[in-house]
């Protein structure tokens, strides 16, 4: 059965996802979002529904094992202050070059009226090979509008760096940064916070991989902490804690301490994600979680 296919054995859910929008401290927010995570909407609740679609082994081959419509809300935090909301999402299986991919994205939205930040980044990652293809970024902080995107050749071992042009409507060869070669099975941030979820996390394990698409940024690691019970917005969650170091990304770097809890059973769950602002540690908590196109457990 194709890739494609097997995605798209459904398990019924109902989703109840709805928007809000609050006042939110925008430098505290911009700061942890300095380079890598974010998204609108909030949701109230959906029930939690077990899927197996972890892969067997933590091979850097692995094929893509997440549904179609998997979406993570969180509220973002500094202390007990909300200063925005969160989503990460798997969207829907696309072709790039012949190559089918699935587009995952991480949004945010926060800030007042005079300070709006509203940032999307989004991954397209080979469905067959554990790998980015695509990349791209689209920044709305205050005053600043940034558009880019990253096209990952994995055949030629190259990425490109693009940037919009709003005169043409179209991407055009960055003015700002050059491409050039790129490691074998190469990933971006949002594609990382996916194969994080597919390692096997004993405590006390390290995982370093030579992966990140810009190499004077590797090496990227994994360091499993140990296991933690913990209670978010969502619930009360059983958690495995990971210290994950991507040099290049303000919110990752090491001496930010980031940590990242995830759920200690089949689905995986990002249950919270916090590092350290020069204010402050900002934290990101799970609200809502929403299944999607869950692969059929089979008893």
């Amino acid at each position: 059965m194709g890739t494609h296919a097997v995605l798209l054995q459904k398990v019924t859910m109902t989703r109840r996802i709805t928007k809000g929008r609050c006042l939110r401290a925008p430098a505290v927010l911009a700061t942890l979002l300095a380079a890598a995570i974010p998204a609108p909407a909030r949701g109230q609740g959906s029930a939690l529904i077990p899927m197996e679609v972890l892969p067997d082994e933590p091979a850097s081959g692995t094929a893509w094992s997440f549904a179609p419509g998997e979406t993570s809300t969180y509220s973002v935090a500094f202390g007990r202050f909300k200063l925005g909301e969160a989503r990460l999402s798997v969207q829907d299986i696309e072709t790039i070059d012949g190559r089918e991919v699935v587009r995952t994205s991480l949004q945010v939205e926060g800030g007042p009226p005079f300070y709006r930040i509203e940032n999307d980044f989004s991954s397209w990652i080979d469905t067959g090979r554990f790998r980015s293809i695509r990349f791209e970024r689209r920044i709305r902080e205050g005053p600043r509008r940034l558009r880019d995107r990253y096209e990952l050749d994995p055949v030629a071992g190259v990425f490109t760096a693009e940037s919009w042009s709003e005169e043409l409507e179209s991407y055009e060869p960055s003015r700002f940064e050059d491409g050039g070669p790129m490691p074998e099975d190469a990933i971006d941030e949002i594609a990382f916070l996916f194969l994080v979820r597919t390692l096997i996390l004993d405590p006390g394990d390290e995982s370093r991989m030579e992966r990140y698409f810009k190499p004077q940024s590797n090496p990227i690691s994994v360091r499993v902490l140990g296991r933690e019970e913990i209670r978010v917005p969502a619930g009360r969650f059983k958690t495995i804690v990971v210290e994950p170091i991507i040099p290049e990304l303000e919110v990752f770097r090491a001496d930010r301490k980031p940590r990242v809890w995830i759920s200690d059973d089949e689905r995986r769950i990002i249950v919270k994600v916090q590092t350290n602002a020069t204010i402050g540690a900002v934290a990101l908590n799970l609200t809502d979680y929403d299944a999607g196109e869950a692969l059929a457990v089979v008893p």
